[in-house]
């Protein structure tokens, strides 16, 4: 049986511990995991596999880890066959900007609007050396349809981004 976490909640020197400690101790694996600061706040996806029985008490001691330490702990239990993409090939996309207000939502719409399925989304945003300038740091993974042309999809993305203002690299996930 497997089970998702997301935790949020105000970051502690020993929280991840915690957590981990709590899923080892329930005699649960994690099979994939993010644990990181966000600004002064911790956020965490998990996902967890277990036997039935030991997914029932890691929900409960969830529940009181959230309580007693006043962080949100949502937890859902995972449908365990996950049918396998076929037909589609994985792509990273790598993005630097100008920080701007829209530039993930376009993003995004771009590949969603032409059938292809976002796998993951990770960003960040510092300011630039010299000049203090807010820029952004993109990366996703996309899964494109193999009957969509990879020549003229890549054409299309870096005419999206040359009208975006986004310095951009889409290339196939090498093992």
């Amino acid at each position: 049986m497997q089970l998702v976490i997301t935790v949020a909640g105000q970051d502690r020197l020993e929280l991840i511990e915690e957590l981990t400690r709590i899923i080892k101790e329930c005699k649960c694996h994690i099979l994939e995991s993010r644990m990181t600061e966000l600004g002064t706040e911790f956020g965490a996806h998990l996902l967890v596999d277990g036997n039935w029985n030991h997914i029932v008490k890691l929900e409960t001691a969830l529940e009181v880890m959230g309580t007693r330490n006043r962080i949100k702990v949502n937890t859902l239990r995972a449908k365990e066959s996950h049918p396998e993409d076929e037909g589609v090939i994985p792509y990273g996309v790598d993005i630097f900007a100008n920080d701007q207000i829209d530039n993930i939502y376009e993003l995004v719409s771009f590949f969603t609007k032409r059938g292809i399925k976002i796998l993951d989304v990770s960003t960040s945003r510092y300011p630039a050396p010299y000049s203090n300038t807010p820029l952004l740091v993109a990366r996703m993974i996309v899964k494109i349809p193999i009957a969509i042309r990879i020549v003229s999809l890549r054409d299309e993305f870096l005419e999206f981004c040359d009208q975006q203002n986004l310095d951009a690299i889409l290339e196939p996930v090498k093992r």
